[in-house]
């Protein structure tokens, strides 16, 4: 009887080590046994941010840092020019691309600065760190500061002399940039 308990106890025993190991399997783990973060593969979804993430993997962290966050930039921005490209072409669907050409124009130049300024408004969110070296990071950039910058950079421009195209304008840019 006393083998048998020592059986059964040895067998949960080893019963409760493999759920522990296999419970780790398939965890990730960085530098300072820091799990892989979700964002690390999947995209982050939100109302308020658009999210991207970059990697690098240079001789030292300092200069990995900065590589993935530019190729995270990089990301954003070509996020933002697909994001203007549509907006214009809403806004030229909207108002006639041929009614109004000045108007057009002129929104095209403010796409172009805005897109180009709305990146300063970029900010890292986390880094990850992998085992061999490699750093994550994750930068978002705020929607509401896109809409507000095409605004801002509209009234400095004499688009405002056309009150219709403003508005298409700013009805393009709620489609859009909606949060």
């Amino acid at each position: 009887m006393k083998k048998w308990v020592q059986g059964c106890l040895f067998l949960a025993i080893i019963l409760v080590l493999a759920s522990c190991a296999t419970s780790k399997k398939g965890v990730v783990l960085g530098t300072d046994g820091i799990a892989q973060p979700d964002w690390v593969f999947k995209s982050v979804v939100s109302q308020q941010k658009h999210y991207e993430s970059g990697y690098g993997k240079m001789s030292d962290r300092n200069t990995s840092i900065k590589r993935a966050t530019v190729e995270a930039k990089n990301k954003i921005a070509q996020w933002l020019n697909t994001q203007v490209k549509e907006v214009v072409t809403t806004y030229t669907s909207d108002s006639g691309s041929e009614n109004n050409r000045q108007a057009l124009d002129t929104f095209e130049i403010i796409s172009v600065q805005v897109a180009e300024a709305t990146l300063s408004g970029v900010t890292t969110e986390e880094m990850w760190i992998d085992a061999e070296g490699g750093v994550w990071v994750l930068c978002s950039i705020p929607l509401d500061s896109i809409e507000k910058s095409f605004l801002e950079a509209a009234n400095g421009q004499d688009f405002m002399q056309h009150e219709a195209a403003y508005a298409k304008m700013e009805e393009a840019l709620k489609r859009h940039f909606a949060y």
